[in-house]
């Protein structure tokens, strides 16, 4: 009786685990079946889900490249404007006053005026290429009076024409370039201090900018449909001097490499001058 009750007992026993693990293996099937799946959602990293982040990263690349451009272009100002673009202007603005009180001096004092007047520009000239040359002044200094140097010869060069009665030829001009071109090629980096350098660079900028102007409007002079080569040409500089000034407040590093860009700025406005002016500076 013992042996049969125990071995009665472990049968029941037994079955009652194979029941409590039937009835868990059924209510982790019905939990299964009443739970809905989760539905599909963007995961999440640090609060912000990826759809969120792939509209931001766009928003914040750009926002990025707006903020490296106004460090750039704020970042050394004041030399920025004092050592590029206030040149560029002062050179533009003293080209075209030297230019434009020759007429009324020649119109009041006659031939002998205006040459009094080349006379005291050439003086002029002369004494800043002293200060261009002087090695006691910083590059910046010696840079700037190479710069005023050169327009002053350069304006005394073509108000010469009035003078004589005759106007500078372009084979006189171009004979100019040569002899220009090959004299600073041999003392530019043994002999020349950078204020003849920038001095010398102005005179040679200025005659490439008369002979191209003055050769495309003689002929357009011959051949009327090439007037709109002029006017493109007039675009054109105003385009690559944007383009200077954009540079000297964005991409510039050096005092010196935006006194460089003031002198190539100098020579696209002269051209656009020239092209909407209608007169050869």
């Amino acid at each position: 009786m013992t042996r049969k009750s125990r071995k009665s007992g472990g049968q029941t026993a037994t079955a009652l685990n194979q029941e409590t693990v039937k009835s868990k293996s059924t209510r982790r099937t019905s939990d299964a079946v009443i739970v809905p799946e989760p539905k599909e959602m963007a995961p999440v990293m640090m609060g912000v889900s990826v759809s969120e982040r792939s509209f931001a990263q766009p928003r914040r690349s750009v926002l990025g490249t707006i903020g490296r451009f106004w460090g750039n272009v704020t970042r050394d100002l004041p030399s920025k404007f004092w050592d590029g673009l206030i040149p560029m202007a002062a050179l533009v603005l003293l080209t075209l006053t030297l230019h434009m009180v020759a007429a009324p001096i020649q119109g009041f004092w006659g031939i002998s005026g205006l040459l009094v007047y080349l006379v005291a520009l050439l003086g002029v000239g002369i004494v800043l290429l002293n200060h261009a040359i002087l090695q006691t002044h910083s590059e910046i200094v010696q840079g700037w009076s190479g710069l005023a140097s050169g327009s002053v010869m350069w304006v005394v060069i073509i108000l010469s024409e009035r003078v004589g009665g005759a106007q500078v030829p372009g084979a006189t001009i171009l004979l100019l370039l040569v002899v220009i071109a090959l004299v600073s090629t041999i003392l530019w980096k043994s002999v020349f201090p950078i204020g003849v350098k920038f001095f010398v660079l102005t005179v040679f900028l200025a005659a490439v900018a008369r002979l191209w102007i003055g050769s495309q409007q003689a002929m357009a002079g011959i051949w009327p449909i090439l007037n709109q080569t002029l006017v493109i040409s007039g675009y054109v500089a105003l385009g690559v001097l944007g383009a200077i000034v954009l540079w000297i407040l964005t991409l510039s590093r050096e005092r010196v490499q935006r006194l460089w860009a003031a002198l190539w700025g100098w020579f696209w406005a002269l051209q656009a001058l020239a092209v909407f002016l209608g007169k050869l500076l």
